[in-house]
């Protein structure tokens, strides 16, 4: 299949590039940067335009041109929206809404939209601490911040556009952790920040959170779910949670990590809210949708999704970051 990924050179797009051109796929990658460094030995495997998703015209010529049959919906900004909420969504939610656009006028069958966990808002009652019972795709749907209505907004236009012909699947992604992921995002990545920090002997420690679980996959999960969510011949529904399924402290990641980096030196107060954020992001997402409708599984559990983030580094030659 001819497939197009925006923000195919993110730290999550890059693995669902990788993973696609895995499995055969004529891939386009669709982004504004040029650094193709996470591809790693699929670089060469790839064409890459530089275009600007907010650039309808360029997008739609790309789509017409290479006769695309499917889309993935990678990019989107990530920080900078609280304070710039209507930059945030013209990108995030108009972006992607002129893509849908574009994609079901030139023909596309496919359109895989990366959503998020955050569009079940506050997370609360049973599925909150202690109890952590799942959280289904049937969970009332909230937005607390610009990024989340955002998200929120793209699932709800793809589903308009579903009434056009564009077959429109959203898939809300858990909390992920992948190489790359501090050097372009920041300081937001703290299970990157407890792996990389330990491969330099860096301490690190957060105020509060210690008794907080939270659902968490490995990137390369991401990139297998794109793909089940873009090759399945139909869908029964147009959202997914993809996730582990299960919910893992801080430290509890901190010592699964350990045996891949002794190092590790992570300390980490009481409470709830890691991320700090005043919202009750964590939790557990129910994966079991995903499991029997579009066959997808995750691969990596705590253990080998260290294995893999370590490995991945090694491969790409990625220096750790301390923050």
């Amino acid at each position: 299949m001819k497939v197009l990924v925006t923000g195919g050179l993110g730290v999550n797009g890059a693995f669902v590039t990788r993973e696609l051109v895995s499995r055969g796929h004529e891939v386009v990658v669709a982004d504004r940067q040029t650094d193709m460094s996470l591809l790693g030995p699929v670089a060469g495997e790839v064409a890459l335009r530089n275009a600007d998703i907010m650039d309808r015209d360029a997008m739609s010529d790309l789509l017409v041109s290479h006769r695309i049959e499917g889309v993935i919906h990678m990019a989107a900004l990530i920080s900078g929206l609280q304070e710039d909420p209507l930059r945030g969504f013209l990108v995030n939610g108009l972006g992607a809404v002129q893509l849908m656009d574009a994609a079901q006028k030139a023909g596309v069958k496919r359109f895989v939209y990366t959503s998020s966990r955050a569009v079940y808002g506050n997370i609360t009652g049973e599925h909150a601490y202690p109890t952590y019972t799942p959280v289904g795709e049937d969970h009332p749907l909230d937005a607390n911040s610009v990024y989340d209505a955002t998200k929120l907004a793209g699932e709800m236009m793809g589903r308009n556009f579903a009434k056009l012909g564009l077959e429109f699947v959203a898939l809300r992604f858990a909390t992920i952790y992948g190489p790359g992921k501090l050097v372009r995002h920041g300081p937001m990545g703290i299970l990157s920040r407890i792996i990389e920090n330990g491969m330099l002997g860096v301490p690190l420690e957060i105020a509060q959170g210690g008794e907080e679980r939270d659902d968490i996959i490995y990137v390369g999960d991401v990139g297998r779910a794109c793909v089940a969510a873009l090759e399945h011949e139909k869908p029964g529904f147009d959202a997914y949670n993809i996730s582990s399924g299960t919910g893992v402290t801080l430290e509890e990641f901190a010592d699964a990590a350990k045996a891949h980096v002794p190092n590790i030196d992570f300390k980490i107060g009481p409470g709830l809210d890691f991320f700090n954020a005043g919202v009750r992001y964590a939790g557990v997402l129910d994966n079991s949708r995903a499991k029997t409708d579009l066959g997808f599984a995750p691969k990596y559990d705590l253990n080998t999704g260290i294995e893999a983030y370590i490995a991945t580094m090694d491969e790409l030659g990625l220096l750790p970051t301390a923050t």
